[in-house]
């Protein structure tokens, strides 16, 4: 799998530690929740950085209380037909307060990672075959709003009087 953002392909210095496997002194390691939560103490004093991959019908309170010291979270959805993806990175920006860098993984569309953007998300991990051409048009496709989101941007009402 590949990892880009909202200008393609990106260096990807985080691992996916498999169950059976220690993090490495200094490595930068996601997990799942549920090793999160049974092994939170050595991850945190081994890893250099942790990040967790979670499910889209998690729910976020179960990660309320490591949020502060997660390096990257990844929401992984095995489908694009829903919204549940959207709707967790607004509420890990706004409500939770998460400022790290947050990940979209599964069968993304090009045409949404734009909206992504706008939700909060920094990386998107992808298939060999997504097409990162298809995905910078999308993303210089808009640049004007008529809705606030997660990145502040200035709305078109804001625009038109003056206060962008």
């Amino acid at each position: 799998m590949a990892v880009v953002d909202k200008n393609g392909p990106i260096a990807d210095a985080w691992t996916k530690l498999a169950d059976d496997t220690q993090a490495s002194k200094g490595q930068s390691v996601i997990v799942p929740l549920a090793r999160l939560k049974n092994e939170h103490n050595s991850l945190f004093s081994t890893a250099g950085a942790v990040g967790v991959e979670i499910p889209g019908d998690v729910d976020l309170d179960e990660l309320e209380p490591f949020l502060p010291r997660l390096g990257l979270i990844v929401i992984r959805m095995n489908s694009m037909r829903d919204g549940r993806l959207f709707s967790l990175g607004r509420i890990l920006r706004e409500r939770y307060g998460y400022k790290a860098d947050m990940r979209a993984a599964g069968d993304l569309i090009p045409d949404q990672v734009l909206f992504m953007l706008r939700c909060g998300f920094t990386s998107f991990e992808v298939g060999d075959k997504f097409p990162t051409d298809s995905l910078k048009r999308s993303v210089a496709a808009y640049t004007a709003w008529y809705q606030r989101a997660t990145d502040r941007a200035s709305t078109v009402a804001e625009m038109r009087q003056g206060k962008s």
